[in-house]
């Protein structure tokens, strides 16, 4: 079984100097997770078949597509539909969380829909926002999807119900507080900014600081 590492993108983003560089992290089965600089404005292109997440982390940047536009702030996340044309750009560097299929298309199970529905708009989801108007701890709440794969925000303090082993990969990042994960072989410590990929079939414990808010990623149902 894989081992857990920490990452933090404040950290990751220091590496990257120039606009538009892109560094990929990690896998979270076959969605690939990098940190992007923006800065100035990016051709129009589109991606046939593939979803992609724009999550900015710091800064501030727009997403501008044929669907309409999506001008987000830090811990403001939109997800551009396969097939839509698009693009990005900020007048300042802004750090960017990219989510996005990592693996050719045609290799995935199941059925794929090459276009994008019918539906309008791009909305700036804001997890803040969200993570604010939560009543309950511990219960996440699906705030967007990419691909087979859901983005879920939750919040709560000290141990998490979470003792069972993960079907999938699993995503795990604080968005604010602070956070312990546990498995059989680690222990880590992450704070704002921090994300760590659980493997799947691993057992792992969280216990967070007080009114800590995680965003969690994973295919399917969780």
């Amino acid at each position: 079984m894989s081992r857990l590492t920490a990452y933090n993108v404040a950290e990751i983003a220091t590496e990257l100097r120039r606009p538009f560089s892109v560094r990929d992290v990690a896998y979270v089965d076959d969605l690939l997770l990098s940190v992007y600089i923006c800065q100035g404005a990016l051709d129009w292109h589109r991606h046939v078949d593939i979803d992609e997440l724009f999550w900015v982390h710091n800064g501030a940047m727009t997403v501008e597509s044929e669907r309409g536009s999506a001008a987000l702030r830090a811990g403001e996340l939109t997800v551009v539909p396969k097939g839509t044309r698009h693009r990005s750009k900020s007048a300042d560097r802004a750090i960017v969380l990219l989510l996005r299929c990592g693996l050719v298309p045609h290799r995935k199970n199941g059925k794929r829909h090459l276009y994008a529905t019918e539906e309008t708009g791009l909305p700036a989801i804001d997890l803040h926002q969200i993570g604010h108007g939560l009543a309950s701890p511990y219960c996440f709440r699906t705030v967007a999807q990419v691909e087979d794969s859901r983005v879920q925000l939750a919040r709560g303090s000290g141990r998490w119900p979470i003792d069972h082993p993960v079907a999938h990969d699993r995503l795990v990042y604080v968005l604010e507080g602070g956070l312990t994960v546990r498995t059989v072989r680690d222990r880590l410590r992450l704070a704002s900014g921090g994300f760590t990929v659980v493997p799947r079939g691993a057992f792992y414990h969280l216990h967070t600081e007080e009114d800590t808010l995680l965003v969690r990623v994973a295919r399917g149902s969780l």
